[in-house]
């Protein structure tokens, strides 16, 4: 099953890259360790029940491609996000076009395949006190 819903973000990912934003990004700082892509997941975080996975490319010139999958009560669904990324202060910023939103993290890059990320502010409702999950590079071989 995770093989399928990889496949299948990498499906999305790979038409995507023929798109380019509507937005006309801003040049901003960037840690060059967080570019390329990136998978994550979190269960039971943000709601009771629900499970989310998504892959992100972060691109080295601080624009992103986010593709969430969720899936709750056997129900899965999928979007994606475009935005841009930007290091301030030593917090990662991100950038949703399509919200207007940005949310704020602390991160530490572990090594040079993972990264955690803990949320700054709580924009919603959370399950949890604390918001966080560690993204893992994807390699060469979509690992």
């Amino acid at each position: 099953m995770k093989k399928i819903i990889l496949s299948t973000l990498l499906l999305a990912f790979g038409s995507m890259y023929a798109q380019k934003a509507k937005t006309k990004p801003q040049t901003n700082k960037i840690d060059k360790q967080l570019v390329g892509i990136w998978k994550g997941g979190e269960k039971d975080q943000q709601i009771a029940g629900m499970e989310k996975r998504w892959v992100m490319d972060r691109k080295e010139d601080g624009t992103f491609i986010l593709i969430f999958t969720t899936i709750h009560d056997c129900e899965v669904n999928q979007h994606i996000e475009k935005g841009q990324w930007w290091i301030e202060n030593g917090e990662f910023h991100e950038l949703h076009f399509n919200s207007g939103q940005t949310d704020t993290y602390t991160y530490k890059v572990l090594d040079p395949e993972h990264v955690k990320f803990n949320s700054k502010q709580q924009t919603m409702a959370m399950a949890t006190d604390v918001y966080s999950f560690v993204d893992t590079k994807i390699d060469e071989d979509n690992q």
